[in-house]
């Protein structure tokens, strides 16, 4: 039975509701995923570096001095899959 397992007060959608679901969730996800200027142009995504590389001080900082000794003396060989 189609129906089976399905609670008695669920409401079923119609294949237009369904396909206009799918229409706005698509448009959403598109207005994220592309970057446009208010000129109508369409922006170029950045692939290179982003920062330049940190020292260990600025790693230390931004983590903190017990995350970063723990990370850095933790004795755990990396996993292969990593």
């Amino acid at each position: 039975m189609a129906n089976e397992g399905r609670p008695e007060d669920t409401e079923v959608m119609t294949r237009e509701e369904r396909e206009a679901a799918g229409r706005r969730a698509n448009a959403g996800f598109a207005r994220v995923e592309r970057t446009e200027t208010e000129d109508g142009g369409t922006g170029e995504i950045p692939t290179g570096p982003v920062i330049k590389k940190l020292s260990e001080a600025e790693i230390r900082r931004r983590v903190g001095d017990g995350n970063f000794d723990s990370a850095k003396d933790d004795g755990q060989t990396p996993s292969i899959n990593s």
